[in-house]
């Protein structure tokens, strides 16, 4: 169960670069609905490992 935790917290830790990364790019230029779904698909997996984790403890 911890390391589902640490997983998904590393994992959201690293989905914070490419919203940086759309942050800066929004302010020149339109972000792509593929480029938010990536970082949406990150966002919910991790939920979804957290609330098996939450499920078990």
């Amino acid at each position: 169960m911890v390391n589902a935790a640490v997983q998904s917290s590393e994992r959201l830790e690293g989905a914070a670069s490419p919203l940086a990364m759309l942050e800066d790019k929004a302010d020149s230029e339109q972000i792509t609905a593929s480029e938010l779904s990536a970082v949406r698909c990150i966002v919910e997996a991790c939920a979804s490992d957290l609330d098996a984790v939450l499920e078990q403890a």
